[in-house]
């Protein structure tokens, strides 16, 4: 039972992650279980930031551009300014081309961590050279 029950939250969370749109009620219903279980589900799991991170994804944002161009294309009005659309894109690229140093922290850890398991001389090696290479990039933040 508890195996079909994990399959079930699995399948919901999924659903919940990439339709922005559905309400708790409506995603319950969906795959039938309370209402109550599935916002227990929506806190335990984080599903509400897993659901904003996916639809904020750079390859989602540019299919709702691509979207808007079609839609434009084919005589449409904008639903959307393309100034605050500039803004944006402006943003997204600068995003693109810096790395954020909590991430770059993140991967050097775990890179050691995997070092230190192969090779731990290599390890004891690296580290200071990773320390020094967030260091540089935290600067360049500022």
């Amino acid at each position: 039972m508890a195996v079909k029950k994990d399959a079930i939250r699995q399948k919901a969370e999924a659903y919940y992650i990439e339709n922005i749109d559905a309400t708790n009620k409506e995603v319950a219903e969906l795959f039938k279980v309370t209402e109550k279980t599935l916002g227990d589900w929506v806190r335990r799991y984080d599903w509400e930031d897993k659901r904003l991170n996916f639809h904020a994804s750079p390859t989602v944002i540019k299919q709702k551009l691509q979207q808007e161009t079609i839609h434009l294309m084919g005589g449409g009005l904008p639903t959307f300014s393309a100034d605050s659309i500039s803004k944006l894109m402006s943003a997204l690229d600068k995003c693109d081309k810096q790395a954020d140093p909590i991430i770059i922290h993140k991967i050097l850890k775990e890179l050691d961590l995997f070092i230190s398991q192969t090779d731990p001389k290599l390890a004891a090696q690296c580290t200071p050279f990773h320390k020094m290479f967030l260091q540089y990039k935290i600067k360049q933040e500022l």
